[in-house]
This record gives structure tokens, C-alpha cells and sequence, in this order.
């Protein structure tokens, strides 16, 4: 059997500021999950309970001190689609409603990272300012690893 080439080059469209998003998602995921933030009665799939950490780590006091920062704006100004398929069975991007809460921005910095982790980056309706994107999410993670401690101590690996 004459093995085929496989072409990875598209592989090498993401930007290290892209390959760096996907890594530090992927940490704190795992961080969150460690810290006890999983959605309950999932005994096979460990999965964050996003809402649950948000209302109880974030809330408005975090919403009211990040809102304003620079560095987040085009995720709130003008959050990443989300990606879905159509009645038709077609990939389409639908556009999401505005980012006015904390849970709002937390959904638009994830869809960023989704965005990036499933594809979809032909047709991209964000390529032209994916860059803005990963400084936004990076910044609000960052953020959100300064608000917390516990978090912050199991993302590093410090216990």
C-alpha cells in the first residue's frame, strides 16, 4: 500500500497569540474542574460549570471593574459569532446577542477560544481581527486568575 501525504500546513494558520489562547483555555479549564466548578450529576464527562463559577467567583463586582478596560472592548463592542448549523444541515455563523453581564463576557471570551479549537475558520466572519480577539480573552483570563487565588494557585500548579 502506497502511503498518501497528508497536508498539515492549515494546521500553521494559527498564530503563536492563538496556540497561546488554546493553552492557557485549556489550563484553566482544567483549573476550574480541580477547584470543584464541574456541572453536576456528569459522572462521564467532566465538564466546567462556567455559570456556577461565574455567579459565584465574578459576579457584578468583577462585570463593573472590567467592563471598562480597553483590552475588552471588541468583545464587547463586537463579540465573535458563534458558529451553528441550519435547519438545512448548512454551517452558518449566527450572530449573538450584546454583552451587557458578566456571564455575557465570559460566553463571548469562551466562543473566542471555541472559534479557534473547532475550526470553522474558513468563512471566518472574525479573521480579520482574530489577533484583537486573543489579546481580549487573554486579558480577561488574566483578570480573572488575579481575582482569584485558589484558581489561580491550582492553574500554576502551585499547591
Amino acid at each position: 500500500m502506497t502511503a498518501k501525504k497528508i497536508d498539515y500546513s492549515k494546521s500553521d494558520d494559527v498564530s503563536d497569540q492563538g496556540v497561546k489562547l488554546f493553552k492557557v483555555m485549556m489550563r484553566l479549564e482544567f483549573a476550574l474542574k480541580d477547584i470543584g466548578y464541574c456541572v453536576p450529576g456528569r459522572q462521564q464527562a467532566a465538564e466546567v460549570n462556567w455559570e456556577c463559577y461565574t455567579n459565584d467567583k465574578l459576579g457584578s463586582p468583577f462585570w463593573e471593574m472590567i467592563k471598562t478596560a480597553p483590552e475588552v472592548q471588541t468583545l464587547i463592542e463586537t463579540p465573535p459569532k458563534k458558529q451553528i448549523v441550519d435547519q438545512g444541515g448548512s454551517l452558518v455563523w449566527q450572530q449573538p446577542g450584546a454583552v451587557s453581564s458578566i456571564q455575557d463576557l465570559i460566553g463571548a471570551t469562551r466562543r473566542v477560544r471555541n472559534n479557534l479549537f473547532h475550526g470553522g475558520k474558513s468563512g471566518d466572519p472574525d479573521a480579520d481581527r482574530n489577533t484583537r480577539l486573543y489579546a481580549a480573552a487573554l486579558f480577561v483570563v488574566d483578570q480573572i486568575l488575579r481575582a482569584d487565588d485558589v484558581l489561580q494557585t491550582s492553574f500554576s500548579g502551585q499547591y
